[in-house]
């Protein structure tokens, strides 16, 4: 979900809870949240029968998100996904719900954000527009979070040339029988999906850092002509652009391939590291060397601000945007740091919490970079930015809360925000006194002794 999106989510929050509010001494009811999810549709030329499309739908849910219960030894979150495809005319044309299952032996991971769980449902239906409704619910309290989509389902033809959807992933390597379907690749426990001699998982989000090493993505060509009658016969050949928000060409690279048949399923890795912040396209265009046909195809993804840009132009701040992660002891070692070692440890401190460190994603620093990003636009003061103010520091630790109640001028003397989270059974007190939007949490002990755990090495 894009940043815009979350903050006019919780803005709307807050003026329901205020406009529901029935007096000076009465809280608004709390207004119930599901768990918010990212979605991504892809589509391939069917196997089955000709003429149809496979579409793939992968829904990721953070931890944090999910209220997990304690079973025994281990902590649980029962939720369900349900999917339903609707036609032209408002007939259902594909109805199924997935019961899913999260476990953790470990509290601390019940509650984070950079810990998702990846659910892939597939259909297969004629081209065309239809509506998808996509329900996460979670069991445990009740609650539901939907989200309604357009999407539009393309037709492959085996005698033309095209090009499937392109599927951003966090992992992609070749599959092998030492990594069979369902081998167990990140630290949620999610399983590989494979295609096609390809293993991966999906990237929902579309979100890279810059400075991380590099995007990967896989996708399939159809409708290749595999007669040889002369030397370029045999080839075909695709062209990667990376184009800027100005549509302007920021990577490009060109590789030729061999046809191995009519359809020719691949991956590509590109090195974004150099890249700033922002939204990019990624355009992927096959020319059939010997017919002179071509196709292309493209999807957009964004590059947001990496923890090293601030390193580089702001270190002092830098190390103090970790005091909601970083032990004290950490931050003593960091902020004594010689100029010439600053920017090799704070790469070290986050690579020491990195969740899967046999990837090139490190989910802990994307997420909680975007936090702050997040804070910056929602909850800032007038003499502090987001990511400094109570507000940000909670968000930033635990998320956006299960429920808000707000209190305004037009029901008290003084602006209050009441913050409440399900899983910990918490619920945080904020108050304005001047009434210029600066909200400091009353019960601030308490949710530093809750959050103890984040900072403790």
């Amino acid at each position: 979900m894009s940043r815009y999106v979350r903050a006019c989510m919780l803005a709307l929050i807050l003026v329901v809870a205020s406009q529901r509010g029935a007096g000076a001494q009465d809280l608004a009811a709390p207004t119930p949240l599901g768990p918010e999810f990212t979605v991504d549709i892809i589509s391939f030329s069917s196997e089955q029968t000709s003429g149809l499309t496979q579409v793939e739908v992968y829904v990721s849910v953070a931890h944090d998100q999910l209220a997990f219960t304690r079973r025994g030894e281990v902590f649980r979150a029962d939720y369900d996904l349900q999917l339903r495809l609707i036609g032209p005319r408002g007939e259902t044309v594909f109805d199924e719900t997935a019961e899913n299952l999260g476990e953790t032996p470990i509290y601390e991971e019940t509650i984070a954000e950079d810990i998702h769980r990846v659910q892939r449902l597939t259909f297969v239906v004629r081209p065309g527009t239809y509506d998808l409704d996509v329900s996460l619910t979670d069991r445990t309290i009740g609650e539901t979070r939907s989200q309604e989509l357009e999407i539009e389902v393309p037709r492959y033809l085996s005698n033309y040339l095209g090009i499937s959807d392109i599927l951003l992933t966090d992992y992609l390597a070749a599959s092998s029988p030492d990594l069979p379907p369902g081998a167990v690749v990140d630290h949620a426990g999610n399983a590989v999906y494979t295609r096609k001699g390809h293993a991966y998982l999906p990237n929902t989000q579309g979100h890279y850092v810059n400075f991380a090493p590099s995007l990967m993505a896989y996708y399939e060509v159809y409708g290749l002509n595999p007669l040889r009658r002369a030397e370029n016969d045999r080839f075909y050949q695709v062209e990667f652009y990376v184009n800027n928000e100005d549509g302007d060409t920021v990577l490009y690279y060109m590789r030729k391939h061999n046809k191995p048949g009519s359809s020719s399923f691949n991956s590509v890795e590109m090195n974004i590291q150099d890249l700033s912040p922002g939204d990019y396209t990624l355009q992927i265009s096959v020319t059939d060397l010997g017919t002179g046909t071509s196709a292309e195809t493209g999807r957009g993804f964004r590059v947001v601000s990496s923890y090293i840009t601030t390193a580089l132009t702001d270190y002092d701040k830098a190390v103090r945007q970790l005091r909601y992660i970083a032990s004290e002891r950490e931050l003593r070692v960091l902020t004594r740091a010689e100029e010439d070692e600053r920017i090799r440890m704070f790469r070290q401190f986050w690579m020491s919490r990195d969740p899967t460190p046999d990837t090139k994603r490190n989910e802990s620093l994307i997420e909680y970079y975007r936090r702050i990003e997040y804070a910056n636009e929602v909850f800032k003061s007038p003499t502090l930015e987001g990511w400094a103010t109570d507000r940000g520091m909670v968000y930033i630790t635990l998320g956006l809360p299960d429920y808000v109640e707000r209190q305004d001028f037009a029901t008290a003397s003084k602006p209050s925000e009441v913050w409440m989270y399900h899983s910990m059974q918490l619920q945080l007190v904020f108050l304005d006194e001047g009434g210029f939007g600066d909200y400091v949490l009353q019960n601030r002990q308490e949710f530093l002794e809750r959050t103890r755990w984040r900072r403790q090495q």
